[in-house]
């Protein structure tokens, strides 16, 4: 497997839960890290609570569900790093509420970012990675883009539409050592899966949820591996059941 010590990563969604995680294990590997998210204050504060140096770190406040945000991230990552070479979008939104009762404000904004913004990256990304000669894009997606959940079904739909779109788009690039992997992860130990989890009443007879290190380890797993080899889509689980 590859190293990724100074590595160029950015993350969306850093701020909390998976993002942390994923930017922790990241840190740890030796990257070059920008995160991402919209509340600056916090962003730096996690930075700093990692150790991580300032040289080695950029926070930017952003809006992905624009696009000259999105152009403003990668932008913003270059001109510090000089290129970026793994790009995770894992800032994502659901709303647990019955088709009917779902204003189209709110379907919108699950779309826009969940969907649009990773639509919006891509426009901004695959330039730059041919230019580069190579790059990866990880989308963290959800068990729940496999099936329809009640109450869920707009959340669960802009994930299934994601794994489409990600694996059609990875299916352009693949000859040009551009990489997209898509990773769904299960109901996850985070304040907005447990909440989505638990008002859903979800099937899943786990003994418990997967936690945010656990997510964060299968991310890497996908960034270290060797040039050759794609992972295109790949769940993760919890093991263990209920009897």
């Amino acid at each position: 497997m590859r190293s990724l010590r100074g590595k160029v990563v950015v993350v969306t969604g850093a701020s909390r839960g998976i993002g942390e995680g994923i930017v922790r294990l990241f840190a740890e590997n030796g990257t070059r890290i920008c995160l991402i998210a919209r509340n600056k204050k916090r962003l730096t504060a996690v930075a700093k609570e990692l150790g991580i140096p300032s040289k080695e770190y950029l926070v930017v406040a952003a809006d992905i569900t624009r696009r000259h945000m999105v152009k403003k991230i990668v932008n913003a990552a270059v001109r510090k790093f000089g290129q970026i070479d793994i790009f995770v979008n894992n800032a994502g939104v659901g709303i647990h509420k019955p088709i009917t009762e779902t204003a189209e404000k709110e379907f919108d904004t699950i779309f826009n970012t969940n969907l649009k913004a990773v639509y919006y990256s891509f426009l901004e990304l695959i330039p730059l990675f041919r230019r580069q000669g190579e790059g990866q894009i990880i989308n963290i997606s959800s068990l729940a883009g496999r099936m329809g959940v009640a109450n869920l079904a707009a959340y669960s739909s802009s994930k299934a539409a994601l794994n489409v779109f990600s694996e059609a788009v990875a299916l352009e690039v693949r000859n040009e050592n551009i990489k997209i992997s898509v990773l769904a992860p299960a109901s996850t130990d985070t304040g907005l899966m447990s909440n989505l989890s638990r008002r859903s009443k979800s099937p899943s007879r786990a003994a418990k949820k997967l936690t945010v290190a656990e997510v964060a380890e299968a991310v890497i797993f996908l960034a270290k591996q060797n040039t050759n080899a794609w992972t295109s889509m790949t769940d993760i689980r919890p093991l263990l059941v209920r009897k």
